[in-house]
């Protein structure tokens, strides 16, 4: 058995929701690639979030299925570099029924708010909706359980959300409404579900001790020309 399957085999034992997350981005990513590449016609028949589409057609499908879509190799390294490392972290914290529940309620109320305010025309993909609920779960997480975190992981996390967020305001080519309905969201829902302890005191323990890093995801908007991934 080689090296690659053994620390697959351990990351699902250990992280099996955050496992079968990264497995359908993958997934989809392959169908992507296999019918042409990132291509806006590809997209929007794979799922593509089309505030006029789910509108006029009733796709409310897209609400769901744009959060497993990406708009290029880099845009879905971000998103899987983010989801591995703070989503095994989130779900160690909370369990996985909390996790499920905060990764896709976030990522439909980002889709939801993109819907209601986005322009009707605009494609939307990316899992930054739920990615960026993740990080309103951990923020609310580092004040009301400071316990749980080491100094440095408090100031990493709090750092990684001031950073997201001016990207989010100041970067061309991202969805506002995205990341906020999915920031918000994460914020609400932690509120209501968290533990007395984490729900995997081993793993957290182990967890607790690795630096949490720091990047920026995107939940891009495409526009009726171009793919634009920062």
């Amino acid at each position: 058995m080689n090296t690659f399957t053994i620390k697959f085999k351990e990351y699902y034992r250990n992280n099996p929701v955050t496992t079968i997350i990264l497995l359908l981005n993958t997934l989809m990513l392959l169908i992507t690639l296999a019918l042409g590449g990132f291509n806006i016609d590809i997209l929007v028949r794979l799922g593509g979030h089309v505030p006029r589409l789910i509108t006029d057609n009733g796709d409310y499908h897209r609400l769901l299925l744009s959060m497993f879509l990406h708009g290029s190799i880099l845009h879905f390294l971000f998103n899987t570099y983010f989801l591995y490392h703070l989503g095994a972290f989130v779900e160690k914290l909370l369990g996985r029924a909390k996790y499920i529940a905060i990764y896709f309620i976030s990522g439909l109320g980002s889709g939801l708010l993109v819907w209601w305010l986005g322009e009707p025309n605009t494609v939307t993909i990316g899992a930054s909706g739920a990615l960026f609920g993740i990080m309103g779960s951990l923020l609310v997480l580092t004040y009301i359980k400071t316990s749980w975190f080491t100094a440095y992981t408090i100031r990493s996390i709090r750092t990684l959300v001031v950073v997201n967020l001016i990207f989010t305001f100041l970067v061309p080519n991202i969805s506002v409404y995205g990341h906020v309905g999915g920031f918000i969201t994460g914020i609400t829902l932690v509120y209501l579900m968290i533990p007395k302890s984490p729900a995997d005191k081993e793993g957290f323990r182990y967890q607790k001790q690795q630096n949490t890093k720091t990047t920026v995801i995107d939940h891009d908007d495409i526009d009726d020309d171009d793919i634009y991934i920062h």
